[in-house]
């Protein structure tokens, strides 16, 4: 692997390449003393002798045969990216750019003396190139880190840990899009502008900041319009998308232009309608801040509101053109709510992929902690298992009923509980009442190991009693239903879901109350 770090003089390029290189165990590469070796004399010689336009063209060469020959951490001189040769070439390459301050550039500099372009009025001198470059630098970065005022150690650190993105690509039948998995993955958000000139980053209170981060992601010629939605499930309604179409026409946005949600599933749920609907299609791209809206809602392409009649009855199939799931955004979760989106984690482990399984139960409270690497595994594991269901059926034609495991429930809790029910502990009874019912059927018998799992990360595995007519009355209009037909998703085995309509209602209130009992 090839990582490449550009930045302006004085933001520790060499230093903090050699410390990454060391870190990965990977040789180091530094340009400028591939043309010093080549020319047989330092730069400032090459410069004096030949000219700053001879420098640019060794340059130029050097840098081509590093990017083609090298695997590993290769520093480019401050000055490289001017090059529009040398920037096609670090398109497909990953690419860190290190940012500093004036202040703190000009006291690294000034020990310095090697350097040729600052030996006259430094300050004023560095400015202008920083200020020059600054658009070169952010047009061929895959992510940008801020030095100032930090040492090696923790840079290091943190420019691990974001090279570290997962990528689980959704193949669905339309158009396939990445779903990125990491720290830091929201600086990614300009590689997928397309040929968007205006974005509507749609937000809630509590994401308010980060919407205005996203939103100066955004580079010069694209202007990000904020729109903020109410709270939760009060913001997945009719009245709040018509409100931002209306806010869309006044904006003049065009089908070329780009919707990006910001927050949980209720906020992904609403900016993928609502970008579905508009001009009958625009792009939508989802920034989830819950575990829960990474693992399911931002993922898979349903969109939908709520009505009186039900939860997500309402909506559409618009698969995202990206989901940035950044994990950094996670680490200040309650644990309550990092709880309700493993709950999600822990069904796709049922009907898919044990392993999920075998990490949660060989340590609950890592898996409740983001900052600890098992919860990136686990993430990107339940997302590949929505991936390859999404991909093989993106408009619930079959097999995606599989992924509502456990919600024929879930749903019904939910709207008799108004909604104040996490979805994910909604879920989680849910998935005991469905391993219940494939007891109770004749299949595999998993209540024992449902009610375990889910009891270590703290979720619910009981309901209350005695009101059986209420959950029926909900369920019998689960979207799986055909006509008066009810469908449920049980287990014939671990991983091995199947969706029935031979249940019977005396099966149905048995399993209701061994859950309640």
């Amino acid at each position: 692997m090839l990582v490449v770090i550009v930045g302006p003089p004085g933001s520790g390029k060499t230093t903090i390449g050699r410390a990454l290189a060391a870190a990965l165990d990977a040789p180091f590469r530094d340009v400028d003393a591939d043309i010093a070796a080549a020319a047989g004399k330092p730069i400032p010689d090459i410069f004096v002798d030949e000219g700053e336009e001879h420098f640019r063209a060794l340059e130029r060469e050097a840098v081509r045969r590093a990017v083609a020959e090298h695997d590993g951490v290769l520093a480019l001189g401050g000055g490289a990216v001017l090059a529009e040769s040398t920037r096609k070439l670090l398109a497909d390459v990953t690419v860190v750019h290190l940012r500093v301050d004036l202040g703190e550039a000009v006291k690294r500099t000034e020990i310095d003396k090697g350097r040729p372009l600052l030996q006259v009025n430094p300050r004023a001198t560095l400015r202008r190139l920083m200020d020059e470059r600054l658009p070169l630098y952010r047009e061929v970065e895959t992510f940008a880190v801020d030095t100032t005022g930090r040492d090696v150690d923790d840079l290091t650190a943190e420019i691990q840990a974001r090279l570290a993105v997962r990528t689980v690509e959704v193949r669905d039948a339309e158009t396939p899009y990445p779903v990125l998995i990491g720290r830091g993955t929201t600086d990614r958000l300009p590689e997928f502008l397309g040929k968007a000139t205006r974005v509507a980053v749609l937000h809630t209170t509590s994401t308010a900041a980060l919407a205005e981060r996203v939103g100066s992601l955004c580079p010069e010629g694209v202007d990000a319009t904020l729109m903020e939605l109410p709270d939760a499930e009060d913001g997945k309604t009719v009245a709040v998308a018509e409100q931002v179409w209306e806010a869309l026409g006044a904006e003049g946005f065009t089908r070329t232009d780009l919707v990006v949600g910001v927050g949980g599933g209720a906020v992904t749920d609403l900016a993928g309608f609502v970008a579905a609907c508009w001009l009958r299609g625009v792009a939508v791209l989802h920034v989830p801040t819950s575990l829960l809206g990474a693992v399911d809602a931002a993922v898979g392409g349903k969109t939908g509101v709520n009505t009186a009649a039900g939860k997500n009855l309402v909506g559409a199939f618009h698969p995202p053109r990206a989901v940035l799931v950044d994990l950094d955004h996670f680490t200040t979760l309650p644990k309550r709510d990092l709880a309700a989106g493993l709950a999600e984690v822990v069904k796709a482990g049922f009907i898919a992929d044990p392993v999920i399984l075998d990490l949660v139960e060989a340590d609950p409270a890592a898996a409740l902690d983001a900052r600890n690497p098992v919860v990136a595994e686990l993430v990107e594991r339940a997302i590949a298992v929505k991936a390859e269901v999404v991909g093989s059926d993106l408009k619930e034609g079959g097999l995606r009923a599989i992924l509502n495991y456990g919600h024929t429930f879930a749903h019904a809790v939910e709207k008799l509980e108004h909604y104040r029910w996490r979805h994910g502990d909604a879920v989680a009874v849910g998935m005991v009442y469905a391993a219940h019912l494939g007891a109770i059927t004749g299949r595999v018998d998993l209540v024992d190991r449902t009610k375990a799992v889910l009891s270590s990360l703290g979720l619910p595995i009981t309901y209350e009693a005695g009101r059986w007519d209420d959950i029926l009355k909900v369920m019998k209009i689960d979207k799986k239903n055909v006509g008066a037909t009810q469908r449920f998703v049980l287990l014939d085995a671990l991983a091995a879901p199947v969706v029935v309509d031979d249940v019977t209602a005396e099966q149905q209130r048995e399993a209701y109350e061994r859950l309640t009992g």
